[in-house]
């Protein structure tokens, strides 16, 4: 059966949001979802929220201009300054009325006040099991990503200067915008590589660590992980920087997928190392056991 979320906005894919292929950007539809599931989360809250933690976005089924999205957000459990939803997206084409799910997740939210601290919230739903199972999540990823102020190597660096259409609440960035320039980028890095037209397949789980201020700038750094047949992984951080204090801090760090659109003629493999060629491999192969899970699910529904 068809997941049918407490809460549900539906938009209509045009030209501008989508590929000259004529198919959506990743980074355009987590806005999209990340919008979705901050107005609801803020509902539950009674507060303003920022995103914590993003769990994997693995996209099974492509979306083409015309196409209409549904992004449906439910509550999973929370804490008393955070809550966690599940969120599901569908497409489909008016014409044919044909629903196909595009992908799953679950998202963590901070409840802040109007300075932008974090404070409690007054929605009560707590579930033990998975808090720990999220709490576990975000404590590797953390530990993982401690005291990096710039990769050790990096094919693409891009700066950017935040403008206020890039601005949340509180004199900080959106999380939905960054995500937009983290796929774009991470597009650029594996395009300029195949050299032939590749979307996006996945976004790994992604913690964000500190918020960045509309007063300081963002370095973005890429690099090409590995390349197989039809695909190929690209690294992504992000750091925020304070122009006056001349200070710098990791904001946000991922690993995207990438996925030839035609595939009759496969890449030329490429790997930075056999180490990191071995590690991309392994997230390759827990992206191709979630995808069966979520494929499975909407056979069974």
């Amino acid at each position: 059966m068809r997941f049918r979320g407490d809460f549900e906005t539906i938009y209509w894919v045009f030209p501008q949001d989508a590929n000259i292929l004529g198919y959506l950007f990743g980074g355009r539809l987590m806005n999209w979802v990340i919008r979705t599931s901050s107005i609801f989360t803020s509902i539950l809250a009674k507060k303003p929220v920022l995103l914590g933690y993003m769990g994997s976005f693995d996209f099974i089924n492509p979306i083409k201009v015309g196409d209409m999205v549904s992004i449906n957000v439910s509550p999973l459990f929370s804490t008393p300054h955070t809550i966690t939803v599940k969120v599901a997206v569908y497409s489909k084409n008016p014409e044919e009325n044909i629903e196909n799910l595009t992908t799953a997740a679950e998202m963590t939210f901070v409840s802040v006040n109007g300075e932008g601290r974090v404070v409690e919230h007054g929605y009560y739903s707590p579930s033990p099991t998975l808090e720990k199972d999220i709490k576990e999540k975000i404590s590797y990823l953390k530990s993982s990503l401690k005291g990096i102020y710039e990769p050790e190597s990096y094919d693409m660096k891009t700066v950017y200067g935040i403008s206020m259409e890039d601005v949340f609440f509180f004199d900080m960035m959106s999380g939905a915008k960054l995500l937009e320039y983290i796929d774009q980028l991470a597009a650029i890095t594996a395009i300029e590589y195949s050299r032939r037209p590749m979307v996006t397949a996945s976004i790994d789980e992604t913690i964000f660590l500190h918020p960045i201020r509309s007063s300081h700038i963002i370095e973005i750094y890429t690099r090409l992980n590995a390349v197989w047949r039809t695909s190929c992984e690209v690294e992504v951080w992000v750091f925020g920087k304070d122009p006056l204090k001349n200070t710098k801090y990791l904001s946000t760090h991922t690993f995207v997928s990438m996925v030839l659109v035609e595939r009759d003629e496969p890449l030329k493999s490429y790997a930075v190392n056999d180490i990191i060629y071995s590690d991309a491999t392994k997230r390759k192969e827990k992206r191709i056991l979630r995808k069966n899970r979520l494929l499975e699910l909407w056979k069974v529904s």
